[in-house]
């Protein structure tokens, strides 16, 4: 049998069992990212074309990552560095993506206040 027919077979057999099982990868937060690869899993994180957005590289996306001092948890000193950023552009506390912390990622913020990064699968 051909090396390239049997490349082929195998190729085609592995897609196929992908396609089949594809129901059973878990999306938590139906972001079509799945979980064992999503860097916030319980909030679809990053408008069209940002998906899994993280710009402070942590590995939490913005959207749940208000830890902007990477001390584990959300607290006082996260509020100020978030004032600090307040209408900087292109910052981990741009938490919704649109390219300017205002007034929507304050409300974010505040919803993470006391919690900790995450849940997010590719977390360091």
């Amino acid at each position: 049998m051909n090396i390239k027919l049997i490349l082929f077979t195998g190729l085609i057999a592995a897609s196929l069992a992908f396609v089949a099982n594809a129901g059973s990868i878990d999306d938590t937060d139906t972001d079509l990212i799945p979980d064992v690869f999503d860097n916030c899993s319980l909030v679809a994180n990053g408008p069209a074309g940002q998906d899994q957005l993280d710009a402070d590289a942590d590995g939490f996306g913005n959207i749940c990552d208000g830890d902007l001092d990477q001390d584990g948890v959300v607290a006082g000193s996260d509020f100020a560095a978030f004032v600090a950023l307040f209408g900087a552009a292109g910052s981990a506390a741009d938490f919704d993506g649109d390219g300017v912390v205002a007034g929507s990622d304050f409300a974010a913020f505040v919803a993470l206040f006391g919690s900790a990064p995450g849940p997010g699968a590719t977390a360091i």
